[in-house]
């Protein structure tokens, strides 16, 4: 039986005789898998580290993602793991957290636990960590009637009373993102949070109420129900709808390590979602104030159409030096 022929990227790689990965992925989150599926599709050897939960596994729904409109995080992430398990010849999940990457020569070095990688390419792809209220009994509303991004879930307060708990600055832009869905809006100035005269006007002429009130308790019903605040004056406010922005950390620890340059604190990535570091690309929510599932999951795709394209173009350049050779 005649053997079947490598292809051509397979052929380059057998001709350096270098044990390691192609591409290295960090986070396997929905940029992560979205790039490591292409990478299996395209036959391209790739590791990919899953470090733990995905930023929204606390909530019930996703939302605006064309064909899995309401699943939930946990059932989408579950379904994406099994498709990039298909191509397992290409692709090896490492189920731990990296703690550094840092090229040497031609390959990254990627280390996680005792062991160690190596990555011609690496997608960068950690994610945020959001800055969480410490009210009594929010764990049992994050998700679940409490909620942070407009543009995932501010269909949710359609009609309903709304709480903001908010800090930081530009408190009242924020604000303004819901009104397309309600205009019964009560803004909490949380942690010493004030409002400048110019966006106390703003807030009293589109009709939105700023309490300077700290929240110590949520009382009520998950999802959209009634629910009472309890708040440090002793007062109690009725809401249905709770949402929170207190800022996020960006998890650029490793990007950093490696030089990459920041944008506003979020990585700095070009058309091709590639950082100014050679070889090393950024997805997701880690290089993105637009924190939507499917605009992560298209970066990652993104990051790996591109990284492809670089290894095949670097395969049929070294091909045809071979053919050139005497």
């Amino acid at each position: 039986m005649k053997k079947k022929a490598p292809n051509l990227l397979e052929e380059k790689r057998k001709a350096e005789r270098v044990n390691a990965f192609d591409v290295a992925i960090i986070g396997a989150g929905y940029a992560g898998l979205s790039a490591a599926l292409l990478l299996g599709r395209y036959l391209v050897p790739t590791v990919i580290f899953d470090g733990g939960k995905a930023r929204n596994s606390m909530t019930r729904r996703v939302h605006g993602y064309l064909g899995f409109e309401n699943v939930s995080p946990k059932a989408l992430l579950r379904k994406a793991s099994k498709d990039v398990l298909k191509y397992k010849k290409s692709v090896t999940t490492i189920k731990s957290r990296v703690s550094s990457a840092k090229r040497h020569r031609r390959y990254f070095v990627i280390r996680t636990g005792g062991r160690t990688f190596r990555a011609k390419y690496l997608i960068i792809a950690t994610g945020i960590e959001d800055v969480k209220p410490r009210i009594n009994n929010f764990q049992k509303f994050d998700g679940h009637g409490a909620w942070h991004c407009p543009y995932c879930d501010g269909h949710e307060a359609t009609g309903k009373r709304l709480a903001l708990i908010v800090s930081g600055q530009s408190p009242v832009s924020y604000a303004k993102e819901f009104l397309g869905w309600t205009q019964d809006i009560t803004m909490f100035l949380h942690d010493g949070c004030r409002l400048e005269e110019k966006e106390r006007k703003q807030a009293e002429a589109l009709g939105i109420h700023a309490v300077s009130d700290s929240i110590t308790e949520i009382i009520g019903s998950r999802g959209r129900l009634a629910k009472r605040l309890a708040c440090t004056s002793g007062r109690h406010y009725n809401a249905d709808v709770i949402f929170y922005q207190l800022g996020y950390r960006v998890q650029s620890q490793l990007t950093e390590q490696l030089g990459c340059q920041l944008d506003e604190g979020y990585v700095k990535v070009d058309a091709e979602q590639q950082t100014t570091v050679a070889g090393v690309y950024a997805a997701g929510d880690v290089d993105t104030d637009r924190h939507y599932v499917v605009l992560a999951a298209a970066a990652g795709a993104r990051a790996a159409i591109s990284i492809y394209e670089r290894l095949l173009k670097e395969a049929i350049k070294a091909k045809m030096q071979g053919h050139k050779s005497p």
